[in-house]
Protein backbone atom coordinates (compact mmCIF):
# COMPACT_ATOMS: atom_id res chain seq x y z
CA UNK A 1 0.00 0.00 0.00
CA UNK A 2 1.30 3.42 -0.68
CA UNK A 3 0.64 6.87 1.09
CA UNK A 4 0.53 9.91 0.07
CA UNK A 5 3.92 12.09 0.76
CA UNK A 6 3.62 14.67 3.38
CA UNK A 7 3.72 18.17 2.52
CA UNK A 8 7.63 17.73 3.72
CA UNK A 9 7.96 15.04 1.12
CA UNK A 10 7.04 16.77 -1.95
CA UNK A 11 9.11 18.04 -4.81
CA UNK A 12 10.48 21.35 -4.69
CA UNK A 13 7.55 23.84 -4.94
CA UNK A 14 5.91 26.82 -3.86
CA UNK A 15 2.35 27.21 -2.17
CA UNK A 16 1.00 30.45 -2.33
CA UNK A 17 -2.63 31.64 0.03
CA UNK A 18 -4.21 34.59 -1.27
CA UNK A 19 -4.43 36.99 1.95
CA UNK A 20 -7.66 37.20 1.75
CA UNK A 21 -8.08 33.15 2.33
CA UNK A 22 -6.09 34.42 5.54
CA UNK A 23 -7.86 36.82 6.94
CA UNK A 24 -11.48 34.80 6.13
CA UNK A 25 -9.99 32.03 8.14
CA UNK A 26 -9.48 34.36 11.17
CA UNK A 27 -12.76 35.91 10.42
CA UNK A 28 -14.83 32.76 10.39
CA UNK A 29 -12.19 31.56 13.83
CA UNK A 30 -13.70 34.85 15.63
CA UNK A 31 -17.05 34.74 14.55
CA UNK A 32 -17.63 31.16 15.59
CA UNK A 33 -16.07 32.70 19.33
CA UNK A 34 -18.87 32.81 21.64
CA UNK A 35 -19.65 36.69 22.42
CA UNK A 36 -18.15 37.88 19.02
CA UNK A 37 -21.27 39.89 17.35
CA UNK A 38 -19.62 40.58 13.86
CA UNK A 39 -16.54 41.97 12.83
CA UNK A 40 -15.85 45.50 12.11
CA UNK A 41 -13.81 47.11 9.74
CA UNK A 42 -10.06 48.45 10.55
CA UNK A 43 -10.05 51.42 8.35
CA UNK A 44 -8.11 54.90 9.88
CA UNK A 45 -6.32 51.87 12.52
CA UNK A 46 -2.83 53.41 12.77
CA UNK A 47 -0.31 50.48 12.15
CA UNK A 48 2.98 51.21 13.51
CA UNK A 49 5.33 51.00 10.21
CA UNK A 50 3.71 50.48 7.08
CA UNK A 51 4.81 47.29 5.44
CA UNK A 52 3.91 46.49 1.97
CA UNK A 53 2.56 43.13 3.00
CA UNK A 54 -0.29 43.64 4.98
CA UNK A 55 -3.63 43.38 4.36
CA UNK A 56 -7.00 43.76 5.65
CA UNK A 57 -10.17 41.72 4.74
CA UNK A 58 -13.34 41.28 6.64
CA UNK A 59 -12.21 43.40 9.79
CA UNK A 60 -8.61 41.04 9.60
CA UNK A 61 -5.68 43.45 8.91
CA UNK A 62 -2.44 40.51 8.67
CA UNK A 63 1.46 41.23 8.42
CA UNK A 64 3.80 38.75 7.25
CA UNK A 65 6.55 37.87 8.98
CA UNK A 66 9.15 36.03 7.02
CA UNK A 67 7.76 33.06 4.98
CA UNK A 68 6.33 30.87 8.00
CA UNK A 69 4.89 33.31 10.61
CA UNK A 70 1.86 35.99 11.15
CA UNK A 71 0.80 38.97 12.94
CA UNK A 72 -3.14 39.46 13.03
CA UNK A 73 -5.32 42.68 14.00
CA UNK A 74 -9.13 41.77 14.46
CA UNK A 75 -11.87 44.41 14.80
CA UNK A 76 -14.81 42.90 16.13
CA UNK A 77 -18.23 44.02 17.92
CA UNK A 78 -18.83 42.05 21.28
CA UNK A 79 -22.59 41.12 22.28
CA UNK A 80 -23.73 43.17 25.44
CA UNK A 81 -22.96 40.61 28.74
CA UNK A 82 -19.78 39.61 27.37
CA UNK A 83 -16.93 39.11 29.66
CA UNK A 84 -13.99 40.91 27.69
CA UNK A 85 -11.17 39.19 29.01
CA UNK A 86 -12.45 35.26 28.61
CA UNK A 87 -14.33 36.16 25.14
CA UNK A 88 -10.72 37.99 24.02
CA UNK A 89 -8.37 34.92 24.86
CA UNK A 90 -10.89 32.29 23.49
CA UNK A 91 -11.06 34.26 20.38
CA UNK A 92 -6.79 34.50 20.40
CA UNK A 93 -6.92 30.63 20.63
CA UNK A 94 -8.99 29.64 18.28
CA UNK A 95 -7.79 32.01 15.97
CA UNK A 96 -4.01 30.64 16.54
CA UNK A 97 -5.58 27.11 16.34
CA UNK A 98 -7.32 27.26 12.75
CA UNK A 99 -4.55 29.28 10.81
CA UNK A 100 -1.37 27.20 12.13
CA UNK A 101 -3.91 23.47 11.83
CA UNK A 102 -4.69 25.16 8.31
CA UNK A 103 -1.96 26.82 7.16
CA UNK A 104 1.27 25.56 8.82
CA UNK A 105 2.08 29.34 10.00
CA UNK A 106 2.87 30.23 13.28
CA UNK A 107 0.51 32.90 14.84
CA UNK A 108 3.11 35.08 16.73
CA UNK A 109 0.22 37.71 17.71
CA UNK A 110 -3.41 37.94 17.42
CA UNK A 111 -4.64 41.85 18.35
CA UNK A 112 -8.01 42.75 19.48
CA UNK A 113 -9.73 45.99 18.74
CA UNK A 114 -13.29 46.28 19.84
CA UNK A 115 -14.83 48.87 17.95
CA UNK A 116 -18.73 48.21 18.70
CA UNK A 117 -21.14 47.10 21.45
CA UNK A 118 -24.05 45.34 19.49
CA UNK A 119 -27.46 45.23 20.92
CA UNK A 120 -26.20 47.45 24.14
Amino acid sequence: MTTAPTLREQPPGRVRVASEVVGAIASLAALDTPGVAHMCELQGVPVPRPLRRQHGHRGVRLEMIGSAAIRLELGIAIESGATLPELVEELQRRVSRDIERMLGLEVVEVNVLVRELAGG
